[in-house]
């Protein structure tokens, strides 16, 4: 509904604009032809100005900002490109501007919601406490963010989650992380109370405070945000040394961990905020049934919109159809680059696809882990290892990265899916990842990795697919030169069977245990970017070789993979739009044969198991 004034302000513009499309001469100055754009206002947006008179054939802009739950389809004048800003605003830009009209947005309520409840807290808003605070669910990925923890407070108490029981027993959900909101859902905030301050001998340090000695003998410890109203700023190293406790929840007002502050102690799930400034694994050095790190998003994400940002999507497609027969792709860059997953999709019509690959550079085994427990037999695993890459690729350390972390800057609640008795230098890694996001641009969660391309400037059409594909076109590269000039060894010698395959082989073991089919095939790569000892001789050894060691089928020949330089874009690894057909078409046929080939086998089997007396 709008106000008076409102309507009044609208009906001048129209009239406005009827007049200027009359006698369109009488509005324009001598000698230069000005055209005049009037954005008709309406529900759902704001903007920086409503009319803009500018020359002919020359950009016209509005920026608009959409109000909460309102979605933009698009605009009556296809010519208008539409462009989203980091910051949450929408650029309405039309190149050519060639006659005075009228401007229409065509925008929709979002349906979807997200309903909060203060569950023993009070609304910041001042608003009834025993109300849900109704917030509208982004649409710019499959599973929307949740609130950071700006709707509530409790005195005595830290907000450690949203759960969708009261009592804490339903599924939970880490501030800012992502939620199912298919079905409107109704979140609880999950609250602890803090320990007794009494239990707790602190020293002034800063502003604050710093935890000196825990008293407490519970197997649960809050740490309070506040004690005689300062905030406690760190844990001084010693404070919690064999301390029984096995959960541990931080406040959002820590900043700094001291080594050793956690030594010996027998804490199993810590609970943080990505406020901390300074800390490392030596906090908890010698915890070893440290097992579960839940991370509550305090801070606004940096990394929205960036290729790091496509992996946390990318989990939200592997989730959706965790209970459906699925095909998943999975290496660096170079699947994201390298698949036309519609004609896979197509090819094998039994089997939903999903393009896990987003960045070689970093640990493949957390990746691998957490998509493994979003798959079930009879899924199928095609993994394509890139070998500039080969330690990380082959599962070879068992440490986390500061581009892990960058990866689920998106969804922190990956993280508490992984065991970290597991993996090492976690701490340090997410120090490192904190550290990184140091004087980078506050973005939005409703930002999508497909507002923006490769190089991180606005599309005017998504550059990823629902699969997971980068499908922004890339054209043939004008010469066959690699573009790194690092060469990459194609020879057995390469791949040592027990520093190299064995790490993989025990990757795949944990997926063949669960009757998940797992399939080894080449990643593309520039033909030329191969070292000089990497002859053909070289790769038909060294394929053999590969196929001798690994547990798993390699369904593609290393030759097959090797490409004109012409047919990658940008990098030694990167397919063109071209190239993606090309590599698409063998993976096709090199998979149905492998599928038919089992399935006769397997015919075969049954059948000589009946003849059997």
């Amino acid at each position: 509904m709008y106000e008076r004034g409102e309507g009044v302000r609208r009906f001048f513009l129209i009239s406005l604009l009827c007049f200027m499309l009359i006698f369109p001469g009488l509005a324009e100055p001598a000698g230069e032809r000005t055209c005049r754009l009037v954005l008709m206002e309406d529900e759902g947006f704001t903007a920086d100005c409503y009319t803009l008179a500018v020359p002919r054939l020359s950009t016209a802009e509005f920026t608009l900002t959409l109000e909460e739950g309102y979605v933009l389809d698009g605009c009556d004048d296809p010519a208008f490109q539409i462009l989203h800003a980091t910051d949450g605003t929408i650029r309405l830009v039309l190149p050519e501007v060639r006659y005075t009209q009228a401007v229409h947005l065509l925008l929709h309520a979002s349906p979807a919601v997200i309903r909060y409840m203060a569950n023993g807290g009070q609304r910041h808003d001042g608003g009834d406490p025993e109300e849900a605070v109704v917030m509208p669910a982004s649409a710019a990925h499959i599973r929307p963010n949740t609130d950071t923890g700006r709707l509530f407070y409790r005195d005595g108490f830290t907000l450690t989650g949203w759960n969708t029981s009261p009592d804490g027993t339903g599924a939970r959900t880490g501030l800012g992380s992502r939620v199912n909101a298919d079905k409107n859902p109704m979140l609880y905030a999950i609250w602890q109370k803090w320990t007794d301050p009494e239990a707790f001998e602190v020293t002034s340090f800063r502003d604050g405070w710093a935890i000196v000695s825990c008293r407490s003998p519970d197997e649960t410890v809050c740490v309070p945000e506040t004690i005689d109203g300062l905030p406690v700023r760190a844990i001084l190293s010693g404070a919690f040394r064999d301390a029984p406790l096995r959960e541990l929840v931080l406040p959002p007002s820590l900043q700094v961990l001291e080594n050793s502050a956690f030594t010996h102690a027998s804490v199993r799930t810590v609970t943080v905020s990505d406020t901390l400034l300074s800390f490392s694994d030596y906090a908890f050095e010698d915890c070893p049934d440290f097992q579960t790190l839940q991370i509550n998003a305090v801070l606004p994400p940096v990394y929205s919109g960036t290729y790091y940002d496509v992996f946390c999507d990318k989990m939200d497609r592997l989730m959706q159809l965790e209970d459906q027969p699925k095909l998943v792709l999975f290496s660096g860059s170079s699947a994201r680059f390298g698949y036309d997953s519609a004609a896979i999709d197509a090819a094998f019509p039994e089997l939903d696809v999903v393009n896990m690959g987003v960045f070689a550079y970093t640990n493949a085994l957390p990746q691998l882990d957490l998509i493994r427990r979003f798959m079930h037999a009879p899924d199928i695993l095609v993994h394509s290892p890139e070998f500039d890459a080969s330690q990380r690729q082959f599962c070879v350390f068992s440490t986390l990265d500061e581009a892990f972390f960058k990866m689920i800057e998106g969804n922190y609640d990956l993280l508490s899916l992984l065991d970290l008795r597991d993996y090492g230098q976690v701490l340090t890694a997410f120090h490192s990842f904190l550290r990184s996001r140091d004087g980078m641009d506050a973005r939005s969660y409703d930002v999508s990795p497909g507002d923006y391309d490769e190089d991180g400037n606005p599309v005017p059409e998504s550059s990823y697919n629902s699969y997971g594909d980068y499908v922004v076109f890339r054209p043939n590269s004008p010469d066959d030169s690699p573009v790194y000039g690092l060469p990459v060894r194609y020879t057995p010698q390469a791949f040592p069977r027990e520093a190299l395959i064995e790490p993989l082989n025990r990757v795949y073991r944990t997926f063949l245990d669960l009757g998940i089919r797992v399939y080894f095939t080449y990643s593309p790569r520039n033909r030329l970017a191969l070292s000089e000892d990497s002859t053909e001789e070289a790769i038909r050894a060294m394929d053999d070789h590969l196929r001798a060691c690994l547990c798993v089928p390699v369904i593609t020949h290393p030759l097959d993979s090797l490409y004109r330089g012409m047919y990658l874009y940008g990098t030694d690894n990167h397919l063109s739009t071209e190239g993606v057909q090309m590599h698409t078409r063998a993976l096709i046929d090199a998979l149905s044969g492998q599928l038919r080939m089992e399935n006769g086998q397997a015919s075969q089997d049954e059948t000589e198991k009946e003849e059997t007396p």
